[in-house]
């Protein structure tokens, strides 16, 4: 497996992936590189001996490095014009730009070697992400398990069919701001009867942890829990009831649904 991690842009992505990096027991023994192929300052993260900036893009072309790719999909070309095509053969690029395929990275970077897509979420930024990876044919089980771990190091990781990210995406990338406007309703639903809206924030922000926590740790069915919590003639079956006549559950699968149709749209217009 390559020994050398390039991260390319230092966007919220980029500076994720560099803190799990500095965190992981797997990668302690590797060399990180920053590049940025608009002249961006980078010497604030330059925070141990083995980060450094690489600033000659034939160095691209010395020996294989894993490049993780964490600009936007509109800079690919100009990141592709920076290194003159001159990635090491046996170089990984992994790529985190939505909407961009195996196939068009490949053709922009003229990149014959190994290619990972990730599809991340903002949860990277605290270490909780949800990422799902997929990998080109020619990508050995080392890179497929180097890329993996690299993404462990910032939440957890799952392996998928390309053709699978648009949802993918409908679901955990866009998912998060699903959750924030869940956690805003309930803050204006205490607000409404009666609470402070800092206390009120405070219990809706911690209710979703604990459920989502509870969920991750028993792996029980959520339906399973939503009836632990259930008694008969009580408040929650009242309140489900309601959530169930005002169609909380239709709005969550077609909001998956219309962000996965969109996701195919931008990244038809890409290709």
């Amino acid at each position: 497996m390559n020994q050398v991690v390039v991260i390319v842009g230092m966007g919220n992505m980029g500076r994720a992936m560099l803190k799990g990096l500095n965190s992981s027991e797997d990668f302690k023994g590797y060399n990180i590189f920053l590049y940025e192929a608009r002249n961006h300052s980078l010497e604030d993260y330059l925070t141990e001996s083995r980060i450094s900036i690489l600033k000659d893009p034939d160095d691209f072309s010395s020996k294989p490095f894993t490049i993780v790719l964490c600009i936007k999909p509109h800079d690919l070309i100009a990141f592709a014009n920076s290194i003159n095509s001159l990635i090491h053969k046996d170089s990984l690029i992994i790529s985190i730009l939505a909407g961009t395929s195996l196939a068009t990275i490949a053709e922009q970077t003229k990149h014959k070697g190994a290619i990972v897509r990730a599809m991340p979420n903002i949860g990277a930024t605290i270490g909780q992400a949800a990422t799902v990876l997929c990998a080109n044919k020619v990508c050995s089980a080392g890179l497929k398990d180097q890329a993996f771990n690299l993404f462990e190091s910032v939440g957890d990781a799952f392996w998928a069919k390309e053709e699978q990210l648009d949802t993918v995406t409908g679901l955990s990338g866009s998912g998060p701001a699903y959750i924030y406007m869940v956690i805003e309703a309930l803050t204006d639903g205490g607000v409404k009867m009666g609470l402070a809206r800092d206390l009120a924030r405070a219990l809706a922000t911690q209710t979703v942890l604990g459920a989502a926590s509870l969920v991750k740790s028993t792996g029980l069915h959520p339906a399973i829990l939503k009836d632990q919590v259930t008694t008969p003639a009580g408040t929650t079956i009242s309140a489900l009831h309601e959530l169930e006549e005002r169609g909380l559950r239709s709005m969550f699968v077609s909001a998956v649904e219309i962000a996965t149709e969109r996701s195919k749209i931008l990244g038809s217009t890409k290709s």
